[in-house]
């Protein structure tokens, strides 16, 4: 039995976090930590509170331990768009696109 964590609306682009999944992806529970150490912070926090959920959905809902959990897929998608404005010169403004995500983990 696969076990699975969400983290929805995250104040972070999808394309940001993509480049990052693939280094984890297919690896060990104990080896992803290990390379989510030298991510940089932002990205290191989020992906490690959503390792941490699922693989301790993992062990106390299915008795599974965390030495042979391992990450089977893990995705992010675009979930939308805070617009924001920004006053400049001459009475204008300028149009700020801050894009959320949202990230699937499969154990």
């Amino acid at each position: 039995m696969n076990n699975s964590s969400k983290v929805k609306y995250l104040r972070i682009s999808s394309s940001k976090l993509n480049k990052y999944l693939p280094k984890i992806r297919k690896k060990s529970y104990k080896d992803s930590l290990k390379i989510i150490t030298k991510f940089p912070y932002k990205i290191k926090r989020i992906l490690w509170k959503a390792l941490n959920s699922a693989a301790s959905n993992a062990v106390n809902n299915f008795n599974k331990e965390k030495d042979t959990l391992q990450i089977i897929s893990a995705y992010s998608n675009h979930a939308g768009i805070l617009k924001r404005f920004r006053a400049r010169a001459r009475g204008k403004s300028f149009k700020i696109e801050k894009k959320l995500s949202h990230l699937f983990l499969l154990i």
